[in-house]
């Protein structure tokens, strides 16, 4: 089974401080949700895996940051 999570935040501005800033705060809140479901999980190991970047319809510019947990199948466990 696989669980996707994620976080966004939305950039204030175009300069590369505002956008390093935003996956900093979405990189830190996916670091606590998966915290809360039990899975620790490194700052760093989130950020290595970098970002994406996306509009929305009002112009605004996001950046998400996504983590997949792939959880071994019971086949997979059985010798």
């Amino acid at each position: 089974m696989t669980a996707t999570y994620d976080a966004s935040r939305p950039v204030e501005s175009d300069t590369p401080e505002a956008v390093n800033a935003a996956v900093r705060d979405a990189t830190s809140e996916l670091s606590e949700t998966l915290r809360r479901e039990g899975m620790e999980v490194a700052f760093e190991d989130i950020a290595r895996l970098g970002h994406t970047e996306s509009w929305d319809d009002e112009g605004q510019r996001w950046v998400q940051v996504t983590w997949t947990d792939q959880e071994p199948s019971q086949a997979a466990q059985e010798p």
